[in-house]
């Protein structure tokens, strides 16, 4: 399960790169590549997780309601894991668009770091 996980951060790290390279080059319009990538990323990992446990705990009756109810909690931490990240792209997005690249750069050089330790590890 490691391994699987350090593949999809590295494919995440990687579409990340990749709007914040064309968000770079179209500053104005900044957000749709960004929006595009974390949404898609939010929509991969929303139902991959929830899908199964929704269809395991459903032929359980009343036990399967109670425990699918117990585990909306730990969907509220995970909810505070993601707003961060979230935001921090927003973040990102909006100083694009009005001409202010330090966050970017930051974030671009984290992610390029990020892909290289991955890349040698895997070596």
């Amino acid at each position: 399960m490691g391994k699987l996980w350090q593949r999809i951060t590295y494919c995440r790290h990687r579409s990340e790169l990749w709007a914040l390279g064309l968000a770079k080059r179209a500053p104005c319009l900044a957000m749709l590549p960004i929006g595009f990538v974390v949404l898609f990323w939010w929509m991969i990992a929303g139902p991959l997780i929830v899908f199964p446990i929704v269809l395991l705990l459903q032929n359980l009756g009343k036990l399967g309601e109670m425990i699918l109810a117990l585990s909306a909690i730990p969907a509220l931490a995970v909810l505070g894991f993601v707003t961060p990240w979230f935001f921090g792209w927003y973040v990102i997005g909006v100083s694009l668009m009005f001409g202010r690249f330090t966050a970017a750069s930051a974030k671009e050089k984290a992610l390029t770091e990020s892909i290289h330790a991955y890349r040698t590890r895997a070596i």
